[in-house]
């Protein structure tokens, strides 16, 4: 009978536990970066927000205002978690509507890579 010996830089188990290790990590990892978490707005302009809308940048329409009835004063933040949080979409857009009707808006946010969105005053940037 013919054998080929195997190098023996690498026991067969370890070589097996690589191979099915290895596409675990993989995929954990690139879970991890696509992830969103819970995503903080914080107000930090001379204005009241009385609406504030965060909606996934490939819709064409702003979603529902995050605030309801409530209003979001200067110096106040509002915390926002995601019922998909393991959905790849990352990329949101902003509408903040002030107390004297202003409006304000950015877009492609990420918020996979950042947890925090601070607004000021045009002036102040």
């Amino acid at each position: 009978m013919f054998q080929i010996p195997l190098p023996p830089t690498l026991p067969i188990s370890r070589l097996f536990t690589a191979f099915l290790v290895l596409p675990l990590v993989m995929f954990h990892s690139q879970r991890a970066i696509a992830d969103k978490s819970d995503f903080v707005i914080a107000n930090n302009s001379s204005k009241m927000v009385t609406e504030l809308y965060l909606s996934d940048s490939s819709l064409d329409n702003w979603e529902y205002d995050i605030l309801q009835t409530d209003v979001l004063p200067t110096g106040q933040s509002v915390q926002v978690v995601f019922s998909d949080p393991n959905s790849a979409r990352c990329f949101y857009d902003i509408r903040v509507v002030f107390a004297d009707g202003q409006i304000w808006e950015d877009y492609q946010i990420n918020v996979c890579r950042n947890n925090l969105y601070t607004f000021v005053d045009p002036t102040q940037t």
